[in-house]
């Protein structure tokens, strides 16, 4: 085996491998939109329900849990209309802030600590996209090793949402099921699904960090055979 023959499929699988993890991730990201919109909807409609918190605020959330898996669906058939998640995220917001001023009832330090939750998510999740830009770059298998700290902290801010992300639920059930248990560990297993989705996001994230030093480690070049260019 010449020396251009094992850089072409030294290339060729570095290539592959970024492609079957860049899917997985995606795919990854599309399955997580419909435990989240499914836990939006169920505990939103609680909320509505148990009065809680103001019927508008309830109202708006169930119609952004119902746009999210809309989203989810629309995903899958390759239309990426990431606008949809925008009704939830600032519902969301709004939230927490009700929480952590007012509450539901004297518990104020419990929905305090959900109304930061809310907020760590929201923040981590928007920071982890702009820190891990680079994974989303054409050329991410050179690109990310030159920015690997900056996708270490992505990494961070994933993991960072996933445990925000799983804490709400646990935190919300002894209050939620005062009302309906049977809803309330619904809402708990949907966030758990959604914190696990979240959590392989991570994986995927370190797997293309890792790729992306050992090709540059390699030391594998730009190859062309037959005009199609290797990367």
């Amino acid at each position: 085996m010449n020396n251009n023959t094992k850089t072409a499929k030294d290339a060729s699988f570095f290539h592959t491998a970024g492609v079957l993890i860049q899917a997985a991730k995606e795919w990854t990201s599309i399955v997580e939109n419909f435990p989240y919109g499914l836990a939006a909807l169920i505990f939103y409609y609680m909320l509505y329900q148990s009065e809680l918190v103001p019927q508008w605020l309830s109202v708006w959330g169930l119609l952004g849990g119902a746009l999210l898996i809309a989203m989810g669906l629309l995903r899958m058939f390759g239309k990426p209309v990431i606008f949809l998640a925008i009704p939830i995220l600032l519902n969301e917001l709004v939230l927490a802030v009700w929480l952590i001023v007012l509450g539901f009832n004297s518990s104020t330090i419990a929905f305090s600590i959900v109304g930061l939750l809310f907020i760590t998510a929201l923040v981590s999740s928007m920071l982890s996209g702009v820190f891990a830009g680079s994974l989303d770059d054409t050329d991410y298998v050179t690109v990310v090793s030159a920015k690997g700290n900056k996708v270490l902290v992505g990494v961070l801010l994933q993991l960072t949402l996933t445990a925000s992300v799983v804490a709400i639920p646990v935190v919300m059930f002894p209050i939620l099921s005062e009302y309906n248990e049977s809803l309330a560990l619904g809402y708990v297993g949907a966030r758990i699904f959604e914190g696990f989705c979240d959590a392989l996001m991570a994986i995927s994230m370190l797997l293309l960090l890792t790729l992306s030093r050992e090709y540059v480690k390699a030391g594998t070049p730009v190859v062309e055979i037959n005009g199609n260019e290797l990367v």
